[in-house]
């Protein structure tokens, strides 16, 4: 499968069952985010692609010192204003990265604040979490301690 920086590529991956080498592929290549793409490598996680709000999401970069990767103002305005325009022009842009359950932003703050400067209330996120333990049918059930 050929993957390209779009959030219609990485539905397509996501319906092929590709949407963790569409991740890999994305954060090594584009922009790369090696810190991020090494930490997906986990045989543990659950990706979805799904549409997010993006009010609810809690970004890690941005123009205040504050931020975990805090950005310079000038330069992250000048970004966030290029990506404004680019969206405005039909951009299909690529979806953000969010970890669940924590709602963490780790790629795409720049996209968001350009979404959100246009009206949007949600866009496509790849997310991931851990794989939660099976539990239900066909599962042994055993009482809790307090039961």
């Amino acid at each position: 499968m050929d993957f390209a920086p779009t959030a219609t590529s990485a539905r397509e991956a996501h319906a092929a069952g590709q949407l963790p080498a569409w991740s890999q592929w994305f954060t090594r290549n584009r922009d790369p985010n090696m810190a991020l793409a090494n930490g997906l490598l986990s045989d543990d996680f659950v990706y979805l692609l799904a549409e997010v709000p993006l009010r609810d999401v809690y970004p890690c970069s941005g123009p205040d010192p504050g931020f975990d990767y805090p950005d310079e103002p000038g330069d992250y305005e000048r970004r966030v204003e290029e990506m404004v325009g680019m969206f405005e022009a039909g951009w299909d842009a690529p979806p953000l990265f969010l970890h669940l359950p924590t709602l963490f932003l780790a790629e795409g703050a720049h996209r968001r604040e350009a979404l959100l400067r246009l009206g949007r209330e949600t866009y496509w996120a790849v997310c991931w979490m851990k794989r939660p333990p099976l539990v239900g049918r066909g599962q042994h059930w055993a009482p809790r301690d307090d039961e």
